[in-house]
């Protein structure tokens, strides 16, 4: 456990973070619902050879919980929707030998543990060891380097594939990052795995992009809504 997250538990709201209903943190039943039904797996569109699960479209109520986790002083919100994502796939029969997570570098000086964070939440509902198995990429800071694409109008930048901190004799390992915008991200950790040795690869996430899964899974994601 975070030691952080034990002192935020004292200080964080009790409301909903993405519609403010009280005494419902981090998500009410209306805004992410409490049942299993609706996590996946969908192949993902840069390697079909690997599934990825979610608790919903990186939209709406869901996106806006997620970036409270992220970016306002709400990081043991992110375990708890890893323990929600992982209690819906433990419903729905995942399996797996161990969980790890794409490593981010240090931004201006802040950890970005976001994934360290679901993935610990998601390991606990599954009752899985978490394994540190990834070390980040290096390279400039991704985030910077595509708001400065953009601004100039150059090609999208893509992550460059983090490196395998050691090999492994096969297994099955659950791969977890925050989000899903093009899979391009978890396809190349992916790869990095199966290089290390991973027999079977999995992959989780709170929210994804329609882009992220092949053509005919968009239609699939879940709302995170009642009836959106």
């Amino acid at each position: 456990m975070f030691l952080v997250d034990v002192f935020a538990g004292l200080l964080r709201p009790v409301s909903c973070l993405a519609c403010g209903a009280p005494e419902a943190w981090p998500c009410c039943a209306r805004c992410l619902p409490p049942g299993p039904g609706g996590v996946g797996p969908w192949p993902l569109a840069g390697d079909p050879d690997v599934v990825c699960w979610a608790l919903g479209p990186y939209r709406d109520a869901l996106r806006t919980a997620v970036l409270a986790g992220k970016l306002d002083g709400q990081p043991a919100a992110l375990t708890e929707l890893g323990r929600r994502l992982g209690a819906a796939m433990a419903a729905a029969g995942v399996g797996a030998d161990l969980v790890t997570y794409v490593a981010a570098r240090r931004a201006a000086g802040r950890p970005r543990d976001h994934a360290e964070r679901i993935a610990a939440g998601v390991a606990a509902a599954l009752g899985l060891p978490l394994v540190h198995l990834l070390a980040p990429a290096g390279g400039r800071d991704l985030g910077r380097a595509r708001r400065a694409a953009a601004r100039s109008g150059r090609a999208p930048l893509s992550r460059p594939p983090p490196t395998a901190r050691r090999r492994l004799a096969g297994g099955r390992v659950l791969l977890v990052d925050d989000v899903a915008t093009t899979g391009g991200t978890l396809a190349g950790a992916a790869a990095t795995l199966r290089q290390a040795g991973a027999r079977q690869l999995e992959a989780a996430v709170l929210a994804a992009a329609p882009a992220a899964f092949l053509a005919a899974a968009p239609a699939a994601v879940p709302s995170p809504v009642p009836g959106a």
